[in-house]
Parts: structure tokens; C-alpha cells; sequence
């Protein structure tokens, strides 16, 4: 029987440069934050150790403020297990935050809502490589914004899913989309209840066309309106795409989309 005496549950907030995983989730053949996570905490804690992610990312996808939930019988303080964890854990992967949280806290079930950042960037970097898309066509930003709006509220996102998921609900919640430009980076937000698998590279490579005048609003409003496999070979790289943050109470969302709405 599993001793449930020390059983305690903390909420873990991280960082993760996605570049050398293969997406968040624990794969047997293949390396992953979540993998990582838990081959750390089997050294750290004694008993079993079970951590959940607020959502899966793909791929080559990096995150800034990533939360997870750690369940582990221990007698160890927060404090202690941050220091732990981010001595055993490779250089691409921090824990920010170790808080207690109460043992039915879920990072996943209890996420009102999740926020991406995409960077695209409009010249060839020798440092950020990694972190950006760079587009080399002059792209308008203004087309751009414009067609972001359609895709806030709430629409059947089929078009942009994988097969995968069409077992289950494309309806998705967005938001928020808003763009904004800093020095040579176009950088685009999006903030949704969820994600689809690929949903978010697959909106970034549309609204790239759009802003290449190779897609117009019109032609975007139809791919939310029928099934199209349109967004498929526009799918933007990963290495651009960060995991932003995850929230978990509707006043801290709506403070957020004031914040944003607020940014030029």
C-alpha cells in the first residue's frame, strides 16, 4: 500500500530550451522535459514521484513559465527541492518555483488558460538562431494584425489540427491574438483556454502568408469556416514558439488581456 504519511504535492514553475527534446511529454525511446523531470526526482525522493504538465508542447518548443505539479511522499522544504532538482537537471531545463499546493491542485485540469509567444525575426541572427523564425520577405504587420482578429472567440480550429486530433473537440477558446514588433523581431501572442497539437505553428504560418500577401482575411476567415488541409505545409518551426506562462484564476486572465490590450 502506497505510504501516504508525507504524501505532499507542490506546483512546479520552470524554464525549458526545447531545442535538443522532443516535446514535453514522456516518450520511452526518446528524450523529453517531463522525461528528464522524473529521472531527477527518482534520485531526490525515495518513494514514487508522479509530475504532470499544464500541457503538452512539441518538439523543439521552449517555455518560460512552464508549470507542472510534483506528487512525491517527502519531508523536504520547497526551497530544498528547487536547489535539488536544478543540480540534476541538465543546463536547458531551471526550476523557477517550488511552491506547496493542495494535493487535488492539477496543472493541467485546473489551467483556465495558456499563453504563446512566437518570435519571428526580420534578419538573420547568429545568436538567436534557436529562438526565431527568420523570415526573409519584408512582411506587413498592419495585414497581419488584422487577420489575427479572426481568429479570437471561439471557432472550430480543424483546419489547423493534426489527425490525431480529430478523435476529440477542435473548438478552441482564443483570447487574444495580438502582434507587436521590437527592434528586428515581429513577436505574436496568443492566448487560449488550450492548444491544438501544432494549432499555434500552423496560425503563425498562415498569418506569415498573410503578412507576404500571399494569403488574404477572406481566405483565412474561410479555413475557420471548412475544413482545409491549407495550414498544413505552412507550418512554422518550433524554434520560435515559447511556452509562455499558465494561468489558473479568471481575475489574473483578465488582468492579463487588459495588460495586453493596453501594449501598442
Amino acid at each position: 500500500m502506497k505510504n501516504t504519511h508525507h504524501l505532499k504535492r507542490f506546483k512546479l514553475t520552470l524554464e525549458y530550451d526545447g531545442t535538443r527534446y522532443s516535446g514535453w511529454q514522456k516518450q520511452d525511446d526518446a528524450k523529453t522535459i517531463q522525461g528528464a523531470l522524473l529521472s531527477a526526482g527518482a534520485e531526490i525522493f525515495s518513494g514514487p514521484v508522479d509530475i504532470q504538465g499544464s500541457g503538452r508542447t512539441d518538439a523543439g518548443v521552449h517555455a518560460m513559465r512552464y508549470v507542472a505539479h510534483l506528487e512525491a511522499s517527502t519531508t523536504l522544504a520547497p526551497l530544498t527541492i528547487r536547489i535539488k532538482f536544478n543540480d540534476l537537471l541538465p543546463a536547458d531545463i531551471a526550476i523557477l518555483d517550488v511552491e506547496p499546493c493542495a494535493l487535488r491542485f492539477h496543472a493541467r485540469h485546473d489551467c483556465v488558460a495558456r499563453s504563446y509567444l512566437y518570435q519571428i525575426s526580420k534578419r538573420k541572427t547568429a545568436f538567436g538562431k534557436k529562438y526565431v523564425w527568420w523570415v526573409r520577405d519584408k512582411l506587413d504587420i498592419r495585414a497581419m494584425a488584422e487577420a489575427a482578429q479572426l481568429f479570437t472567440g471561439m471557432h472550430d480550429f480543424i483546419s489547423f489540427a493534426e489527425k490525431q486530433e480529430l478523435k476529440k473537440s477542435t473548438r478552441v477558446l482564443l483570447h487574444a491574438v495580438h502582434i507587436h514588433e521590437e527592434d528586428d523581431l515581429i513577436i505574436v501572442r496568443i492566448i487560449g483556454s488550450h492548444f491544438l497539437w501544432k494549432m499555434v505553428r500552423r496560425m503563425i504560418g498562415v498569418l506569415v502568408e498573410v503578412g507576404r500577401h500571399a494569403l488574404n482575411t477572406q481566405q483565412v476567415e474561410a479555413l475557420l469556416k471548412e475544413h482545409s488541409n491549407k495550414p498544413a505545409p505552412l507550418t512554422a518551426p518550433p524554434s520560435g514558439l515559447f511556452f509562455e506562462r499558465a494561468i489558473y484564476d479568471e481575475a489574473e486572465l483578465r488582468k492579463f488581456l487588459a495588460e495586453i490590450a493596453e501594449q501598442p
